[in-house]
């Protein structure tokens, strides 16, 4: 690649630096509008499950609150769903960018960002907590799904018994 003027690889870097700022946000605000949702399905379900259990039995009459039960399960799995694949999208995305700027820009026999990065997650994965937690729960994105799916579930079981 033919060598740019000092202002031309500048502009590039900063570009790069600020579309990989930007999704790194885009990122964030997808995990925490993910994280709104499902708390809020659980406290909707929540009082939908009170509601229906504030007699301390399950009756025909409350067949219309089960299937709310269900429906804020299925909304809330559709929207995790949905958003994490938006999170990792831009994740994805992020980290290309973040791999083009250390191609080209960080180019010396210091380590680059990746190398950084990897070096920390080494030490953190080594971690007992780490190896404990990652056994205990898996993917925090499988965490996100977890909860939606309890909800339909629990929704399910009580339209059965309200039928």
């Amino acid at each position: 690649m033919p060598e740019e003027p000092p202002d031309v690889a500048k502009a590039r870097k900063d570009l790069l630096w600020g579309m990989y700022a930007d999704l790194r946000l885009h990122s964030r605000h997808a995990e925490t509008l993910r994280s709104n949702v499902v708390n809020f399905m659980i406290v909707i379900a929540s009082l939908l499950i009170a509601a229906i259990t504030a007699d301390r039995r399950v009756m025909p009459s409350d067949f219309a609150l089960c299937l709310g039960v269900v429906c804020v399960g299925l909304l809330g799995l559709g929207f995790a769903a949905s958003y994490t694949e938006l999170h990792e999208r831009n994740r994805r995305r992020a980290l290309r960018l973040r791999d083009a700027l250390d191609a080209e820009f960080l180019t010396g026999p210091e380590p680059d960002i990746e190398d950084l990065l990897e070096e920390s997650d080494r030490s953190h994965e080594a971690s007992r907590l780490y190896r404990w937690s990652r056994a205990v729960t898996g993917s925090t994105q499988r965490f996100w799904f977890a909860l939606p799916v309890l909800v339909l579930i629990a929704g399910v079981v009580l339209t059965a018994v309200a039928v």
